[in-house]
């Protein structure tokens, strides 16, 4: 039995990339041909039975069979992620240790105060920590991380187009339209991209303690210093040193000398009267090995936990991947079926989505409503005169949307929304070519209610609607029927 397929993020984004063009190609036949061709050739040959209606399997083989020909950004974004790791993993090695070497500086006339030291090596970690725990569970963190995204989706998309300035015309062209799908990436795929700069940050975190762990042995086996600690309230050892046991009760199970005893806390008290010739050498000794247990354990081993589970996070978000969206489906489709092409007329057959067999359904309706896309805006009039004057309809609602932008026009759908109760057939107006196919799905499926129909319209070179092509109209019923969406199609006819 094979392995499932190992998706990585560059795969993910990559794939995406693809899909977004094959939406924006001019051809729609043309990206048919290409599918098929590559189905039959480099793909299926490759799948086991099981495979076959396996949607990760096969976009995987799709994608690799793609990537020979393609340019594609998902792998910038991806090795941009790893170059900030590094250099996040690099700032914190570096950073933890001038940091902390400048934390343990000793001249012989003051110890190292123990508890400025972890405040300025852990404490501010655990600032960010508290900070960062905050902003996860806060309502805003999913709107926050994807304006994050989108911004450096887009600042990585102007740097890339502007660092392509020396290439060839076309490539440069090519490669400036992919990385413009970078916001959109972003965009489509938060779940996934929110992870990297977490683990990034967690990786300069561990980068950073181990720099400070690093600086400390340093100091402790190349230098002579002395470790104590000050305060004027304490009026005993016995509070310091029952804090310092409390803070080592995670070590001290496996490393009992590892903490100051009650003796040697007391003689690590720093004060200023008496000066540091009063400390004892043994005594501002013992306090290292408790501050590097203190380091590990609440500095090292919460970043490493953190990294963990983000990094648990980022693969289970890639396990999880379902392909299913309108955009994957039509990919899918043109792999699998059942999308049909064939060189028969339009009108032959008895499919369900044909003009003659749901025309009568259409006509029956006595009133309904009419949507028409805002490219097919200037002919707004004739469309109207074809809806009355072909099904009879007394049109209670006539609006122009964008039908490739499902989110927008809310005030739009919502006098849709009111007028459907009364007037319950809607149509929408689309023009020919098209190729946002995937966007018309989650468009229509905002309508969700009513019998729906498709119209069909191609413009002259005045602006005119004139009929479409026949192959377009039968790429639109083969599409409806594929995503059973129970639309019947028009053609527009003068």
């Amino acid at each position: 039995m094979r392995r499932p397929e190992t998706w990585t993020l560059a795969d993910v984004l990559d794939f995406e990339a693809l899909v977004a063009a094959d939406e924006r190609a001019p051809d729609p036949a043309a990206v048919a041909a290409r599918d098929a061709r590559l189905w039959q050739e480099q793909i299926a040959p490759q799948l086991a039975t099981e495979e076959t209606t396996d949607r990760s399997a096969v976009f995987h083989r799709w994608l690799a069979a793609r990537r020979t020909t393609e340019t594609l950004p998902g792998t910038w974004l991806t090795t941009g992620w790893r170059m900030l790791s590094g250099g996040a993993v690099l700032a914190g090695l570096v950073l933890g240790f001038l940091v902390a070497g400048g934390a343990l500086y000793y001249a012989g006339a003051r110890p190292v105060n123990v508890a400025v030291f972890l405040a300025i090596t852990v404490g501010v970690q655990w600032l960010l920590l508290a900070w960062s725990l905050l902003v996860i569970l806060s309502r805003g963190f999913r709107a926050a991380s994807q304006r994050l995204l989108l911004r450096i989706g887009e600042s990585i998309g102007q740097w890339l187009a502007s660092a392509l300035e020396h290439l060839p015309g076309p490539k440069r062209l090519r490669l400036r339209a992919e990385a413009a799908t970078l916001r959109q990436l972003a965009g489509r795929n938060l779940q996934l991209l929110r992870w990297p700069p977490w683990l990034a940050l967690q990786g300069f975190g561990i980068a950073w303690n181990l720099g400070v762990l690093a600086a400390l042995l340093a100091r402790v086996v190349f230098t002579d210093v002395a470790f104590g600690w000050e305060s004027t309230s304490a009026q005993g050892p016995e509070g310091m040193h029952t804090l310092a046991r409390a803070f080592a009760t995670s070590w001290t199970w496996l490393f009992p000398d590892a903490c100051p005893t009650l003796d040697q806390v007391e003689h690590s008290w720093f004060h200023y009267q008496s000066g540091v010739a009063a400390l004892n050498r043994v005594a501002t000794a013992s306090w290292w090995p408790w501050l590097v247990g203190f380091i590990l354990v609440y500095g090292l081993l919460p970043r490493a936990a953190l990294w963990l589970y983000f990094w648990t996070q980022s693969r289970a978000g890639l396990r999880r991947l379902a392909f299913d969206e309108p955009r994957h489906r039509a990919a899918w489709y043109r792999l699998t079926g059942p999308v049909i092409h064939s060189n028969r007329p339009p009108q032959e057959g008895t499919s369900p989505h044909d003009a003659k067999s749901t025309a009568p359904t259409a006509a029956r309706a006595e009133a309904g409503c009419l949507l028409i896309d805002s490219s097919l805006a200037g002919a707004r009039p004739e469309i109207e005169h074809w809806v009355t004057a072909q099904l009879g309809w007394r049109l209670a609602c006539s609006e122009v949307v964008e039908i490739d932008y499902p989110s927008g026009y809310e005030a739009a759908l919502a006098r849709l929304a009111t007028a459907l109760p009364k007037a319950p057939c809607w149509l929408i107006a689309v023009p020919a070519p098209f190729t946002a196919f995937a966007a018309f799905t989650q468009f229509i499926a905002r309508i969700g209610q009513g019998s729906g129909f498709v119209l069909i319209v191609a413009l002259d070179e005045q602006g005119k609607p004139k009929a479409p092509d026949p192959e377009w109209a039968r790429y639109w019923s083969d599409f409806l029927r594929a995503e059973a969406t129970d639309c019947a199609t028009f053609s527009y006819t003068p």
